[in-house]
């Protein structure tokens, strides 16, 4: 008994002291967990970031909303909510504080945690024009071909610009891990949009720093409809649960969230461009 004894609270310092000794931890992506407090943005995003603007917030979700109820998420003693398809609060009634955080002229973050249903095609968020259908900027993540796509126009070109990245694969042994963070960042300073899946390597895009030799400007209309969760005309209604929705108005540099360990032996391609 005494050896096992032993055994058990060896193994048990081990885990909690040496996160590098075991290969998945469920408990990774949690922000208030053993090692919070040397990470460089403790319990954030679950406490309030600088100038954040909450998207669960500002809709006002509640259970009490038709199609919407109460879940457990990853952070503890934080709200999570799950939306079937009878909820339909889009597009955003105060939408100007999105705008705002989204125009800042050096770039903006756009942060979930979010528990996908299966083969589901859900729109993240989505900045329209009033009568249009074409975006300025679109977030989608799509289970049935594993894709999250990224669109967006700038100011000064009528082009539309498409990014694809591969999806996580979701843990469905275990519900907790079958959440994702995700934090996407557009730099228009440096020029390149980061986006950081779970505990993934970064992954990096280029912006053009310019157009017809002119600076490159996003500048969304101040009269443009943001939409949590669908797109306009009811399409591609994201479906399941989310804890953490929020835009920041500055580029972060680091992940907003825990991770063990990120290799910094990365192949070239997912290493960050040298500007």
């Amino acid at each position: 008994m005494n050896f096992i004894y032993f055994f058990l609270v060896s193994f048990w310092y081990l885990l909690h002291n040496f996160p590098e000794c075991y290969a998945f931890d469920l408990m990774e992506n949690e922000v208030d967990h053993l090692d919070s407090n040397s990470h460089p943005y403790p319990k954030l995003p679950a406490s309030e970031m600088p100038l954040e603007v909450d998207i669960l917030k500002l809709i006002n979700v509640s259970h009490k909303d038709q199609g919407v109820s109460f879940v457990e998420g990853p952070i503890k003693n934080f709200p999570a909510y799950k939306f079937r398809l009878l909820y339909g609060n889009v597009p955003l009634k105060n939408s100007s504080k999105v705008i705002e955080s989204m125009n800042n002229p050096r770039g903006f973050t756009v942060v979930f945690l979010y528990r996908q249903q299966r083969h589901n095609l859900g729109t993240l968020l989505s900045l329209n024009s009033p009568g249009r259908l074409t975006p300025w900027f679109l977030l989608t993540s799509n289970l049935k071909t594993g894709i999250l796509t990224l669109k967006y126009r700038l100011k000064n070109s009528n082009k539309m610009n498409q990014i694809d990245w591969n999806l996580l694969k979701s843990h469905r042994k275990s519900p907790l891990a079958a959440w994702h963070w995700l934090s996407l960042s557009m730099d228009f300073q440096d020029g390149l949009i980061r986006l950081d899946l779970d505990c993934s390597p970064s992954a990096f895009e280029p912006i053009p720093l310019k157009i017809h030799g002119e600076p490159v400007k996003i500048g969304f209309p101040k009269d443009a409809l943001v939409y949590f969760h669908q797109e306009p005309g009811r399409k591609k209604k994201f479906l399941g649960s989310m804890q953490v929705a929020k835009v920041l108005p500055y580029v972060t540099q680091k992940r907003l969230w825990n991770c063990a360990e990120i290799s910094e032996n990365l192949e070239p391609q997912l290493q960050k461009p040298q500007l």
